[in-house]
């Protein structure tokens, strides 16, 4: 694991709000802002809001809002991914019971145009997946456990695992493993990474491997998000925005 650094990246408290939902998604690069609520994903720009439920596969697992113009929503009970254009209408309904072979997807991120990153179960491999002509464009070698998280850019994915990080590139190459000490969920941000172990969150640049802890006041992180240099905080009644400070 990298070294925890003693000096710790400050924050600035820029405001926070009271909101009514169950979870928070994140923010895109247009400034909405992504919830569930009432088993409904919900999209709100300046007060403008737009839904997406699907009775037929139920409750909403995860969502990727990374290209707001390509949202990724799994599914995990009918293993399916459907995806969304920036009206949340649906694009597309990927139904993995169906594939040849037999995929079980517990994790889906963007790739680019008509790809995405899948990490199946059944195999313990991250997946390139062309959805147009339903096809994998590459696999990873296995891992040794479960996917607990995965995020992407364009030309790079992202996977953590109970023991250790993992950085590839869009070919599948392998840039970065890293062990690490309980660190449960993680956001991209521009050129770092912010880990979450239980109530803290701790910053890593992707160059460097020293990690240093963000010095928040403590509460409980239902969810965060990372967008630009602004980190969101959901602790299940409030929605904090904190300015990442001297990074």
């Amino acid at each position: 694991m990298g070294v925890v650094a003693q000096n710790p990246i400050q924050v600035r408290l820029l405001k926070k709000e009271r909101v009514d939902w169950s979870n928070f998604v994140g923010v895109d690069r247009f400034d909405s802002r992504y919830y569930i609520k009432n088993a409904a994903l919900e999209k709100n720009r300046d007060g403008n809001i737009q839904s997406y439920s699907n009775l037929q596969l139920g409750k909403i697992d995860q969502v990727h809002v990374f290209n707001a113009l390509k949202i990724a929503v799994l599914h995990k009970n009918f293993n399916s991914v459907v995806l969304l254009d920036n009206r949340m209408a649906e694009i597309s309904i990927l139904n993995f019971n169906n594939s040849i072979p037999y995929r079980l997807i517990t994790e889906v991120t963007y790739a680019n145009e008509s790809t995405l990153w899948l990490f199946n179960a059944l195999t313990l491999q991250l997946e390139l997946f062309d959805y147009k002509v339903q096809k994998t464009k590459l696999n990873t070698l296995p891992f040794k456990n479960e996917v607990l998280a995965l995020q992407s850019d364009y030309n790079n994915v992202y996977a953590l695992t109970g023991l250790s990080f993992y950085h590839y590139n869009y070919t599948g190459s392998l840039i970065l493993e890293m062990n690490h000490d309980g660190f449960d969920d993680f956001k991209l941000g521009s050129g770092f990474v912010v880990f979450k172990k239980e109530d803290n969150l701790y910053y890593k640049k992707n160059d460097d491997k020293k990690i240093q802890i963000l010095k928040i006041p403590k509460k409980t992180i239902k969810q965060f998000f990372v967008m630009n240099q602004t980190l969101y905080i959901y602790d299940g009644e409030l929605l904090y925005y904190y300015q990442l400070l001297n990074i």
